[in-house]
């Protein structure tokens, strides 16, 4: 009886030592092997949209004024009006000018007449002095006499195409294509050169201005495809220029772009939209290990860990790799880099 026991003890044993080998081995297989799950980047990858702030702003914002001064007679254009170029604005009363032109012309006339005579009688000095008829005093003063007389009419023929002009300004009119957004000026008002009679938009030459935050830039310049979104039309845009001022209080730059095809109108307000060239990986899979943020992927049955030191935590990564990488999904959280990993389908 005893030596049954005693083969029973032995046997327990045996079978106990047996279990505590297949233990451990099992024990150390587990800790050197993780078990994670994985996804490609070609199935979770994405190409972020993101979008800032912004307005269509016109490059003239013009308060077209009086060159000349008069009453204001006419106003033709009411706020809201598109204008094309060259087109009147308003008129001032043209009277008073009209009479200086009229002035300017009758003295003209008198001093081409005088020196007409004094060019004939500087021909006839210079007859007599061939003779030695006249004294060399008398022709000096017939040729200054004809100087003068030629040099007033030079005078008074600027001062005639002086009053033209003037008259010429008695209409207002656009520089460019433009929109009147104000009127500054009523009919009767005595206007002096320089009095503001309208202000107007450019409606042709037209910027975007955007309000980009600092961290967006780099994916900004890099974005293959920029629009302008506003009341649900989208306008293709390309980057012009980026400010180098930093907006202290709201951290972001003023970039301009302009339109490349069909634009809107000026004082939209809407958002710029760019695309990500670079595929971005779900916010979610970032982890930070030490002082760095990243994500795990799958290579030959060990998790690399790859930091995005330019992502913080709740932004998606951009992922410069090939689509077919595995990104490490279920499991990241207890990784280090270079551990061996078992993939688990899922």
């Amino acid at each position: 009886m005893s030596v049954g026991i005693l083969k029973s003890n032995t046997m327990i044993r045996s079978l106990f030592a047996v279990s505590l080998m297949i233990g451990l081995a099992l024990g150390v297989d587990a800790a050197e092997e993780k078990p994670v799950t994985t996804r490609s980047l070609d199935t979770i990858g994405f190409h972020p949209v993101r979008s800032a702030p912004a307005t269509t702003v016109s490059l003239n914002d013009t308060r077209v004024s009086a060159e000349i001064h008069g009453v204001l007679r006419e106003v033709v254009v009411r706020v809201g009006e598109g204008v094309e170029a060259d087109a009147l604005l308003a008129r001032i009363d043209c009277e008073e000018h009209t009479l200086d032109l009229q002035q300017v012309r009758a003295m003209t006339q008198a001093a081409r007449a005088d020196a007409e005579f004094a060019q004939f009688q500087l021909g006839r000095a210079q007859e007599l002095a061939r003779r030695q008829a006249v004294s060399a005093e008398l022709l000096n003063e017939r040729q200054a006499q004809s100087s003068r007389t030629r040099a007033e009419v030079a005078r008074l023929e600027a001062a005639t195409r002086s009053a033209q002009r003037r008259i010429n300004l008695c209409e207002i009119r656009a520089p460019f294509d433009a929109v009147v957004i104000e009127r500054l000026s009523s009919v009767g008002e005595l206007v002096q050169a320089g009095t503001p009679i309208a202000r107007i938009l450019d409606a042709r030459d037209l910027e975007v201005s955007g309000n980009i935050q600092q961290q967006d830039l780099p994916a900004l310049q890099a974005a293959g495809k920029i629009r302008f979104v506003a009341a649900g039309a989208h306008y293709p845009v390309e980057l012009r220029a980026i400010s180098p001022i930093v907006d202290q209080r709201l951290r972001s730059v003023d970039v301009r772009f302009v339109f490349t095809e069909e634009t809107t109108l000026p004082g939209q307000v809407g958002r710029i939209e760019w695309v990500s060239d670079l595929r971005h990986a779900p916010a979610d899979l970032l982890v930070r290990r030490a002082n760095d943020l990243g994500i795990f992927v799958e290579e030959d049955g060990r998790a690399r860990f790859i930091t995005t030191p330019e992502v913080r935590e709740g932004q998606p990564p951009s992922l410069d790799l090939p689509g077919d990488t595995r990104l490490i999904v279920d499991g990241r959280f207890g990784l280090l880099d270079g551990d061996t990993v078992r993939v688990i389908e899922h």
